[in-house]
């Protein structure tokens, strides 16, 4: 028995050379820097390869973008040599395989066709037996011009895609067929995004030459045996999915294992062990096999419980005495619901819930949605992904939105939420367009879906699938013009259900949620509050102000947002210091979203003082997103248990742009995430402005009833006391409850409401919490110039800020010169006579390293409120 498998180049990642293939198409090309191949590395994409050759500039610099528009007009040829031994050619299975092309591509070995891509969502594989030669071979991928495919594959779809111009806020404009292509949607444009159409091969390639059949997937379905969230048992199903070019027999072995890995002693921590005859035909095969787990340790999302993962290696070995390659699962056991049952509204009218429950506990989804964490998928590395769901734990989030305009993320995506509780909504790769309901079309994407579902589906992570995003809204109200709403619902029912056909078949313990937002069917009323899901955006596109989400009432907020600039340092890195200005051409070719600068301005005047400079309204606006995202949360997390759940829009950027992210693109935190750290804590305490009263509410997303003790105070900007107002109580497990009603009229009799700040600060075992509401619009507050004494001191973890104020100080932020890091609990409002450690966070994974005192002493700098605007 071959212990070891004997596979061949099992990587063809690395070096490749790229090449203009056939003539030139358009004007812009830079014919004589393309005369010769230059070096390209895989995975990764045409674009980075020509910036990286000099050829063309940053695209994300200036309006660089604009001058790149011939690349994606373009074919292009990647090649380069794959050596093989006699052996290889002489094995049963010898197969490239390409888990992802970008996108359209044909595959060449040794000048014979060998394989096709028509979809960047699928793996690739290639039979090479026959073609594949002892030695030198020469493997060509073609990848042929995603637009020119999409605009040529429209010619043939019967009218059902039409152009949709990308406009770009300076006035240029480019027409999308983007709907006639599975690839990235946001690579043709977005609200947020550029038109930078990419290709290139953006997942591994490799070549396989054994003579073992090929584990293309396990699947894993548990059943939970004994009280729910306590079972005394797990039964793991066990579906091994196999691919070989002839009938093989032998025995298919699966060991569950505990603790971390990768480690070398898996066989002494082995939990149980199975083997199973097996017998393969030809083709495509699948083994079963069941574990039986005692005593489960189980798996929790976020703050909830521990994250205990089990790996699951699966190999086969052969009755020829030869051993497959091992693949590794990662399993949390753990039970998943998405619980929709009707009930009734406060106001009689019917409605349906919409929440998850994991291990029976309800779940308080508390995060953001997510985009490509890049344009260019080679700079998506692994530090960048961690910095980002780590930043995602540490603001209090336990659920991420895989938005449907962007990939299926890559296996480290998965990994680190598996690993630190984040539970993943995934959608599946459509948004907003009327995709076509075409045999082909279909036919292709339920092949797309069983790939992904077959590659996911075992993830503990992995709360829902949903169709897609926003097209139900779309056939229901955007595109009216396509034909009759009957026949436009009939069309989209087709699409959707190819994909719900074949998550019933390959993930039936999985909720199949149809669209976001949706009530949980096909309708014209996906938007309903009462039901399901709601993207709620009538306060930015609708130009409301912040005090409209306190009319709202939904079930689960999977959509709403508010727009801010990137910090001063970010935008420098992009912009020119003459367009340093929200109306300059440059920047708002930085801005996708329509009048997107006017909205974030016309705002700041409604609700702040005008800010004295550039850099001042740049972090100006981000306090307003701040506070209009908190205005919103704050509500909906009050309604528990009748809302479950928000993700606002959205957590990230893929290019230095002015967006509703709260993390920028370089990874820095803007006043957002700081803000969500504290709304999305475990217990809130909140203050609100209903009717002439001050009402203070208390929310817990804990597990455990909760005996409290708190106050609200109202003070003077320059610190005085002038009320306190205690209270004490017992809060259920996960309860929302009103704890003090106070008049206006009561706290303003000595004092005008616009010289008062109120603060609630509220205790229990082992939480805190505090917070702030203002009577007046900031922009008409009293505000005074801060009084504080603060001091720079070591930290178990490094270093830390100290700040006592004797004013309140709104908006205390703190940095270090040009480290990249944040300080924890920054951008408070601070309230006079507490005193405040910020503990300071490297960020490490975006290659900072933690400073001494001495060396944070020396670059340390603060501002607040008072510092933005002139006195």
């Amino acid at each position: 028995m071959n212990a070891t498998p004997i596979l061949s180049n099992p990587l063809l990642n690395g070096l490749w050379e790229l090449r203009l293939h056939g003539s030139p198409r358009g004007e812009a090309v830079p014919k004589a820097k393309l005369r010769s191949a230059i070096p390209a590395t895989m995975p990764g994409s045409v674009h980075v390869a020509l910036q990286e050759a000099g050829i063309v500039s940053d695209p994300f610099y200036g309006r660089n973008e604009l001058e790149q528009q011939w690349i994606d007009i373009q074919d292009w040829e990647l090649s380069r040599t794959v050596t093989a031994t006699a052996a290889d050619c002489a094995r049963a299975r010898q197969e490239l395989i390409f888990n992802g092309i970008d996108t359209i591509a044909t595959i060449r070995l040794n000048g014979k066709l060998v394989g096709r891509s028509v979809n960047m969502f699928r793996q690739v594989v290639c039979d090479v037996r026959g073609v594949l030669k002892p030695g030198r071979n020469m493997l060509s991928v073609v990848l042929e011009s995603p637009t020119r495919y999409a605009q040529a594959f429209a010619a043939t779809a019967k009218g059902q895609i039409r152009p949709d111009d990308f406009i770009w806020q300076t006035g240029e404009k480019r027409p999308s067929y983007r709907t006639g292509i599975r690839k990235v949607q946001c690579h043709f444009g977005w609200d947020w995004g550029t038109y930078l159409a990419t290709s290139g091969l953006w997942q591994d390639a490799s070549l396989e030459c054994m003579d073992t059949p090929r584990i293309s997937a396990v699947q894993v379905s548990q059943t939970h045996v004994g009280p729910v969230g306590a079972p005394k048992r797990v039964t793991l199903d066990i579906t091994v999915h196999l691919t070989h070019p002839a009938a093989v027999t032998g025995t298919v072995v699966a060991i569950l294992m505990g603790g971390p890995m990768p480690a070398d002693d898996r066989r002494e921590r082995a939990v149980i062990s199975q083997s199973g005859a097996l017998k393969t035909r030809a083709g495509e095969s699948t083994a079963t096999l069941v574990l039986e787990v005692e005593n489960p340790l189980l798996w929790w999302p976020a703050h909830e419980g521990d994250q205990y993962l089990y790996y699951l290696s699966v190999h086969v070995d052969t009755s020829s005495g030869e051993r497959s390659a091992e693949t590794l699962t990662k399993l949390g056991l753990r039970t998943c619901e998405v619980v929709t049952t009707t009930d009734t509204a406060a106001d009689g009218s019917p409605g349906t819930s919409f929440y998850v429950q994991i291990n029976g506990r309800p779940i308080y989804a508390k995060g953001a949605n997510w985009i490509p964490a890049d344009q260019f998928v080679e700079r998506c590395t692994p530090a960048v992904y961690r910095h980002l769901l780590e930043s995602m734990v540490e603001a209090n989030m336990n659920m991420v939105r895989v938005w449907g305009g962007g990939w299926y993320e890559q296996e480290v995506f998965y990994d680190l939420c598996d690993e630190l509780g984040i539970l993943v909504w995934q959608d599946f790769m459509m948004a907003c367009g009327f995709y076509p309901d075409l045999t082909a079309f279909t036919k292709e994407l339920a092949a797309e879906a069983r790939y992904q579902i077959r590659r996911l589906s075992a993830r503990p992570s992995l709360a829902l699938w949903c169709g897609d995003n926003e097209n139900n809204t779309g056939v229901a109200h955007w595109w009216k013009t396509a034909g009759t709403q009957d026949s436009r619902m009939r069309r989209y029912t087709k699409v959707i259900g190819a994909l719900a056909k074949v998550v019933a078949e390959e993930d039936p313990d999985r909720r199949f949620w149809p669209s976001s937002p949706s009530n949980g069917a096909i309708s014209d009323t996906p938007d309903s509050p009462n039901h399901g899901d709601v993207h709620y955006w009538t306060v930015w596109h609708g130009k409301q102000p912040f005090s409209n989400y306190l009319t709202v009432k939904p079930r689960f907020a999977s959509e709403f947002g508010f727009q801010s600039f990137p910090e001063p340092r970010t935008l420098r890195d992009c912009i020119p210091a003459a367009d340093m200005n929200p109306s300059s051409r440059v920047m708002e070719h930085h801005q996708r979203s329509n009048d997107g600068n006017l909205m974030i301005t016309n705002t700041m005047a409604r609700e702040m003082l005008i800010p004295k400079d550039f850099p001042s309204f740049c972090w100006v606006s981000q306090i307003n997103q701040a506070m209009a995202i908190r205005t919103a949360v704050e509500h909906w997390r009050r309604l528990k248990p009748w809302c479950m759940g928000t993700l606002y829009w959205q957590i990230n950027d893929l290019w230095p742009v002015a967006s509703w992210s709260s993390i920028d693109y370089h990874g820095r935190w803007k006043v957002l995430q700081h803000a969500a750290a504290r709304f999305y804590a475990p217990l809130l305490a909140s203050l609100i402005v209903v009717d002439g009263v001050l009402e203070a509410w208390v929310t817990s997303d804990l597990p455990s009833a909760l005996p409290l003790t708190g106050t609200v105070t109202t003070m003077t900007w320059d610190g005085k006391t002038v009320g306190r107002f205690p209270f004490t109580m017992k809060l259920a497990a996960q309860g929302s409850k009103r704890v003090l009603t106070l008049p206006l009229a009561q706290l303003t009799t000595r004092h005008e409401a616009h010289q008062l700040c109120c603060f609630i600060t509220v205790t229990a075992p082992g939480q805190h919490a505090e917070n702030f509401a203002t009577l007046v619009p900031w922009k008409w507050i009293g505000l005074v110039a801060p009084r504080l004494s603060m001091k720079l001191v070591a930290a178990e973890t490094g270093v830390a800020l100290e700040v006592t104020p004797s004013t309140v100080v709104p908006f205390f932020h703190a940095e270090l010169g040009e480290l990249e890091g944040h300080f924890v609990g920054d951008w408070q409002v601070l309230r006079p006579g507490t005193t405040y450690r910020l503990p300071w966070v490297a960020h490490t994974e975006r290659g900072a390293h933690m400073p001494t005192v001495a060396q944070a002493r020396a670059q340390l700098s603060t501002l607040s409120l008072w510092d933005t605007v002139a006195h």
